[in-house]
């Protein structure tokens, strides 16, 4: 969750650079450690400054990934387990499981 939490925080970086059109260094930096969590169809030839043609598309990755956090994982019925918070137990999920429309407009 930790990985899906960066991010998230990443894209909140991104965010107003695409607004503004302010494609400089720092905007690249994020996008390279973003890339670098969330898989991407992208191949190695990106070009950064279409990468996000919208602050709609950065918005729209933003709930997908904040649906990862709030989705709850069964427990196995087998296993008896004192009740934990589900607040304190640390859920795994796959970035590698998003699905294609993650990058909808590539």
């Amino acid at each position: 969750m930790n990985v899906i939490r960066r991010a998230i925080q990443l894209l909140n970086v991104l965010r107003p650079y695409v607004a503004n059109g302010n494609f400089d260094h720092r905007y690249i930096q994020a996008l390279n450690e973003y890339l670098q969590i969330v898989p991407t169809p992208l191949g190695m030839q990106i070009d950064p400054y279409i990468i996000y043609r919208s602050v709609n598309d950065v918005d729209y990755q933003k709930e997908l990934l904040n649906s990862l956090l709030t989705t709850s994982t069964p427990q196995p019925a087998a296993v008896a387990v004192a009740h934990i918070p589900e607040s304190t137990v640390e859920k795994v999920v796959s970035l590698k499981t998003i699905s294609k429309n993650f990058w909808r407009h590539l």
